[in-house]
């Protein structure tokens, strides 16, 4: 678990923003939103690069 808080968030239209501690847990909730909101797959390095300071 990663002692900073973390955030991942969408495009501003869509409104999906995760914040954790745990990098993992934002991969596995970013990955799941993609696919289901957006019919896209993006991978765990994607994500990774996405993620910023909360």
């Amino acid at each position: 678990m990663s002692e900073k808080l973390k955030k991942v968030e969408c495009d501003p239209k869509c409104g999906f923003m995760v914040r954790s501690h745990d990098e993992k847990e934002i991969v596995d909730i970013t990955t799941a939103h993609a696919k289901k909101s957006h019919n896209m797959t993006v991978t765990e390095a994607d994500v990774k690069k996405m993620m910023k300071d909360a």
